[in-house]
């Protein structure tokens, strides 16, 4: 009988999620031009800049321009650019290919092939040389690894790649300074829409994170399972980790020696996670899944988020940056530099920059 009251419960929710959506999709209008405002100045000509990280002179972003990811819109292939932080000014990347050095030996890749970014990472590894790791979802799922290596401006030559198609369904990544990474595997890859409506309800585990060590091995971390783990970050000096769940609107900090939480942080649908500063920076969406819907065919998708600061060592809030986002799209990341918040979004043309003495 319970089980039965669960699922017309959640079949009512989901009918309720379609007519409010059918409801809202022709109410919302599209952005036109690119104008910056109190809020947010913004910078356009980009293609979805889902995920953010710093170049080592801290002079550059590198920039994850989203391609699409199944099935919540259409699969398609992106690219990786910079952002000259000074000039505000956006370089496609420069991208050679070298030796299969940090991956799977038997992955390989043409560069004739464009890639598909999702989340990234940039490390510093145990040799001194800057590695930087990619989910790719095109044309098949991936992790690729880069060395980001300064030549007259910022390069990446690829060092190869870890095939994970029809294993796992990556989201974010996480990088050690020996190489190996931490992901996080949201779903299977025959993942419906209707189940993740259904899940937006149902919170039921959906997912966990995996870790990939150089010795080419895999571990399932089956006490980060979750609905739908989005946004990962590893703090290696506290041997600790931060993980979101996007549908089941919670992010937690683990510790990985006892693997028990060491704080939770509750509130709606978080995406990506950077460490910065001493601190992590989540961001969260201020808005419905019906909403989020309502953006269709939109380019920018102009709907409110909020990036939070929270302790390292309790996952206490600090500090919480809302925004209206009137001029932007949906937030997926916020990263804080020199007085400034750099935000990215997985549905929008633009990255935005807000600044840092403005919160709640």
């Amino acid at each position: 009988m319970k089980k039965t009251l669960i699922t017309t419960s959640g079949l009512i929710v989901i009918c309720l999620m379609i007519f409010l959506w059918l409801g809202n999709k022709d109410s919302m209008q599209p952005l036109e031009g690119c104008e910056s405002n109190t809020e947010l100045s913004v910078y356009c000509d980009f293609m979805n800049p889902e995920d953010l990280a710093l170049t080592p002179d801290d002079k550059f972003l590198i920039i994850a321009e989203f391609g699409g990811m199944a099935p919540l819109v259409e699969m398609t292939s992106g690219k990786l650019s910079f952002f000259n932080l000074k000039e505000k000014t956006k370089i496609n990347a420069n991208i050679s290919f070298g030796n299969n050095e940090w991956g799977s030996k038997d992955c390989s890749r043409s560069s004739d092939v464009p890639f598909g970014p999702h989340g990234i990472d940039v490390i510093q590894r145990d040799d001194g040389r800057f590695q930087l790791a990619m989910v790719s979802h095109h044309p098949k799922e991936s992790i690729e690894m880069f060395e980001l290596i300064e030549n007259n401006g910022w390069m990446l030559e690829w060092k190869g790649c870890i095939d994970v198609d029809g294993q796992y369904y990556f989201n974010d990544v996480s990088l050690d300074t020996a190489g190996n990474f931490y992901a996080t595997h949201m779903f299977d890859s025959d993942f419906s829409l209707i189940r993740a409506l259904w899940n937006v309800f149902a919170k039921s585990d959906t997912g966990f994170v995996v870790k990939w060590n150089t010795d080419d091995s895999f571990e399932n971390l089956g006490f980060t399972s979750g609905s739908f783990p989005n946004g990962i970050a590893l703090d290696q000096k506290n041997n600790n980790l931060i993980v979101n769940y996007n549908l089941g609107d919670k992010s937690i900090l683990f510790n990985l020696a006892t693997e028990e939480p060491l704080g939770v942080f509750e509130y709606n649908s978080p995406d990506n996670v950077i460490i910065k500063d001493g601190y992590a920076w989540i961001a969260n969406h201020d808005h419905t899944v019906a909403e989020s819907l309502g953006c269709g065919e939109m380019i920018t998708c102009p709907l409110p988020f909020s990036i939070n600061k929270l302790s390292l060592l309790d996952f206490s809030l600090i500090n919480s940056y809302k925004f209206e986002s009137k001029n932007m799209g949906i937030g997926t990341v916020g990263l804080p530099h020199e007085g400034s918040l750099w935000i990215g979004s997985y549905k929008s043309d633009r990255l935005a920059e807000a600044s840092l003495s403005i919160s709640e």
